[in-house]
């Protein structure tokens, strides 16, 4: 559905993105990761159509994405709500400002407003919003003319935890619909609902995390124990090569090989060792990111 295809982006004479490639599906939900400063919001500004690119095509359904800017919602960090504006008065500016007919906004806008849980506060002005409750508007401006495409640009980074559980649900209902490109830093927030992610840094693509490379490593055990050995060299074996101990009681194994719970389980057991737990190790999201992102 969206293909980029080595993007190149400068701005007073610095290189912000530099060869970006990667494609998107349709009805995927994907992460754009990457720190501050990696160029996750130009790169959502090109495929707006808010900047220009001086090299590379961003295409959407094989066209360029250009011609296809209604099809497209966004939400940027701060929309410029004007906070003497009720909700529904909001909805109506934006969707004029966006070239929605007066017709279509009047039978659409209350149906936005209940979609994002705000049906009984369209008479309420901005200011009366809480943090979340505006960004929750933001994303019924996103909707409101029902795109092909949503992208959200840090739709959580500044909300109490109530606020972003509130913008979560709403997320996890839309990606049902639609197909959603997030650009975050909060990943426990992302892993909720995305199919995958991309990271950038530094204007480049460094990697591609998706179900492979985020599968259980079958080389690593983590085991937690009842009567903890007084030195860790104890519990290796003929299996286990390599100990790590996360906590008192919790030991990371690592095998040469591909290691086989069962007999872990049968060999700390001719030790006398009281395994109260064994699960093979899967690393998660935020270990594997910051691996891609570090500079050694």
């Amino acid at each position: 559905m969206i293909t980029v295809e080595k993007l190149h982006k400068t701005i007073k004479k610095r290189k912000i993105l530099s060869d970006v490639t990667f494609s998107i599906a349709e009805g995927e939900c994907v992460g754009l990761l990457g720190p501050n400063g990696a160029g996750k919001t130009t790169l959502i500004k090109c495929m707006t159509g808010i900047l220009q690119h001086e090299q590379g095509a961003i295409t959407f359904n094989s066209t360029p994405i250009v011609q296809h800017k209604k099809s497209i919602g966004y939400l940027s960090q701060q929309t410029d709500f004007k906070p003497w504006m009720t909700c529904e008065e909001s909805l109506f500016f934006f969707g004029k400002l966006s070239g929605l007919d007066k017709e279509f906004l009047q039978g659409n806008i209350s149906a936005v407003l209940k979609e994002v849980g705000l049906e009984e506060k369209g008479h309420y002005k901005v200011e009366q919003l809480s943090g979340g409750m505006k960004q929750r508007l933001g994303i019924a401006q996103a909707i409101l003319h029902q795109p092909l495409l949503l992208i959200l640009d840090e739709p959580v980074s500044a909300l109490d935890p109530i606020g972003r559980n509130e913008v979560k649900k709403l997320i996890a209902r839309l990606k049902k619909r639609t197909t959603v490109i997030i650009s975050t830093h909060i990943l426990d927030d992302a892993s909720e609902f995305c199919d995958r992610f991309i990271i950038i840094k530094n204007g480049r693509i460094v990697g591609n995390i998706n179900d492979d490379f985020q599968k259980t490593e079958r080389k690593q055990i983590l085991v937690k124990m009842g009567n903890v050995p007084k030195t860790s060299e104890a519990l290796k074996s003929s299996e286990v090569e390599g100990v790590e101990c996360l906590s008192p009681n919790t030991f990371l194994l690592t095998g040469a090989k591909e290691l086989h719970l069962n007999k872990v389980v049968n060999d700390f057991a001719a030790k006398e060792m009281d395994i109260t737990s064994i699960e093979f190790y899967e690393r998660g999201i935020e270990e594997i990111f910051l691996e891609m992102v570090s500079d050694t």
